[in-house]
This record gives C-alpha cells, structure tokens and sequence, in this order.
C-alpha cells in the first residue's frame, strides 16, 4: 500500500508541474517533460502527450526519476524560445560573468549528487560520463555571449537525466515489456523513451466522443431513439431488443392492416 502510494505521489508532483508548462510545445525529443506522439485517431497528425513515471520503477528512484525531470526542465527549457531555441534558467543564470557559470556548474553537481542517491546505484562509467557532460557545459558557459546560446543547446541536465533514464530500463525494466517492444519497433510502432510511459492531458479524455444535441439545439449528432422491444423480451436484460422504423412509416405494415380490417 505504501509503495502504491508513493508512486502516486511521485506522479503527481511530476503532473502538476507539467500543468504549468502544457502550453509550451517540446522542446525537441529529449524534452523531460513532453513530446509527440502518433495521433491515436488522425492518421498523418501528432499528438503532444506527457512524459510520465512508469510503474515497473520502484517507488524510492520513481520519486528521484520525477524530482529530477522537474529540474531538468526548470535549468533547461522553462523559460522561453529564442530563434527556435529552448533556454532555462540554467542559460539565463549563466549570462553573469564569472559567478553565473559557477553557479550554474553547481546547481548541475546538486543533480548528479541527487541521482546518485538511487537504490540501484549508477554504475562508474554513467557516473564519468554525467560529469564530462557537467565539464563540457562550464567550459561552453565561459565564452562570452556565444557560450550562453551553446550551453542552451548542450542542456548537460537534460542529458545527465537521459543517462540516468537509460540506467534504470536497464536496471528495472521486465524482460516481457522489453520483447514487446522489441516486437512493435520491428513493426514500425513508435515506443516510449527509457523509464517513461506516455499519458494524456486531463482535456484530451473525451476528444472524438460523439456529443448529441438537446432538444434539437446545438451543432451535435442527433441523439439516437429509445430501442423498441419484441413482444416477449424482458425488461433490462436485452434480450429480443431491436431497433424499428414506426408502425405508422412502414408501408407493408400499413397494407396488412387495411387487409385486417376488410
């Protein structure tokens, strides 16, 4: 019960926050927070759904996965788009010379200390690589100007996540959902990143539901007519239960009964 819990909390802290931002479009395919999908019902269309925790992560690294998609998001493609390009807070803070680099090195050392803390721990070689990703981005951020536009584009947290994402599939992912997706991608199916599962907006549960008019008004489909019942099935069990055209439109009808009555 615990564990359900903690999950659920996990997945509600990462939806809310991903409330605030649903009006902005992806910020590209390593987007923490967002992408798109094959539309579901419009063949040829995208569909923008969410990038959320999948229940197969336990509910100890489902809370870190969430808190840190959250930062990654906040340092890397919160704020705004400037000639097609994402930045955060993280390019934003780098603009002062000298002491915004430092803190920006330092608010991404606080996420690769952050992930470390998982139960399943992170192997040497992820670990290397999430701090080279950290160096590289600090060098970027000392040029002038120029370095501020790069580091927007390099997203060291963004990418230090998606290592840490790719850890825990390895990790935790069932040998049955990885041979199934094995299978769709052979098929051409598009399958969700690593450590994610893709969920719809709150406002997207009842598109392509049919909305009937009332009382003739409106711009909907017609509300179909009560069904009619043969002679003999029994109320609510629908059994014997058809859909009819009105004695008084059926010509046929009207023929056998002009006949009765002569």
């Amino acid at each position: 019960m615990t564990t359900y819990i903690t999950k659920y909390a996990a997945k509600q802290l990462l939806g809310k926050n991903m409330e605030k931002f649903k009006h902005k479009d992806p910020a590209g395919e390593d987007d923490p927070f967002f992408t798109y999908i094959d539309h579901p019902r419009k063949k040829g269309k995208k569909k923008k759904v969410k990038k959320q925790v999948p229940d197969y992560i336990p509910e100890h690294d489902a809370v870190i996965l969430a808190k840190m998609r959250q930062r990654a998001y906040w340092l890397d493609c919160s704020l705004f788009t400037l000639f097609g390009q994402r930045f955060g807070w993280s390019s934003v803070i780098g603009i002062i010379p000298g002491f915004g680099d430092v803190a920006d090195a330092l608010l991404a050392l606080a996420l690769f200390s952050r992930l470390r803390t998982c139960e399943c721990g992170i192997d040497p070689t992820t670990q290397l690589q999430m701090l080279i990703n950290i160096l590289i981005d600090f060098v970027i951020g000392l040029i002038p100007i120029l370095g501020d536009i790069l580091d927007a584009s390099f997203r060291a947290n963004t990418r230090n996540l998606r290592l840490f994402e790719r850890h825990l599939d390895k990790v935790y992912k069932p040998k049955t959902l990885r041979e199934s997706e094995r299978r769709q991608s052979k098929l051409g199916q598009q399958i969700p990143p690593p450590a994610t599962e893709y969920a719809f907006f709150e406002d997207d549960e009842e598109e392509g539901l049919p909305r009937y008019e009332q009382d003739g008004g409106g711009s909907g489909v017609a509300q179909p007519a009560p069904v009619r019942q043969q002679d003999g099935g029994r109320a609510g069990n629908g059994v014997g239960a058809v859909y009819a055209a009105p004695a008084q439109d059926d010509p046929r009808r009207k023929k056998s009964v002009k006949k009765e009555r002569r």
